[in-house]
């Protein structure tokens, strides 16, 4: 099973952005809990993040015989996931000036989606992570 990756030293930018890359790399392939498990979370909304993304990506492009979050259509079958990606768009900043955060832009069927995830570079004890935001309108 997947881990989120850990630092002893705060990585840069680019090593934190692979660990998202990986993350979506993930989603994109369906593996909803190596995906889960790439990355620490911020909220514990992890199945209504991935259907939002899908009724805001898919639905668009599809009609669903049932679009609630119950009915978990949008869990059976996972292949709306391979087309989404990201753009290589990381915007970094600071909060409070001693942590940081990134967003990064989605893509969907290849397009610019309107939609970004945010992560944020959070130093817990002896080591750093990477933990998701929200993953939602920009």
């Amino acid at each position: 099973m997947t881990t989120f990756k850990t630092w002893k030293e705060k990585p840069t930018e680019v090593e934190a952005q692979r660990a998202v890359e990986v993350f979506f790399a993930y989603l994109k392939k369906g593996e909803l809990e190596n995906a889960k498990n790439s990355v620490d979370h911020l909220y514990n909304d992890w199945e209504e993040s991935i259907h939002v993304i899908w009724r805001d990506h898919y639905l668009i492009h599809e009609i669903a015989e049932d679009e609630s979050f119950e009915g978990k259509e949008w869990l059976t079958n996972l292949e709306w996931l391979g087309n989404l990606d990201i753009l290589d768009d990381f915007m970094w900043a600071d909060e409070n000036g001693n942590s940081r955060y990134f967003d990064v832009s989605l893509t969907y069927l290849g397009e610019p989606s309107g939609f970004a995830a945010q992560f944020f570079l959070v130093k817990n004890d002896d080591h750093y992570v990477l933990k998701r935001g929200l993953i939602d309108m920009a």
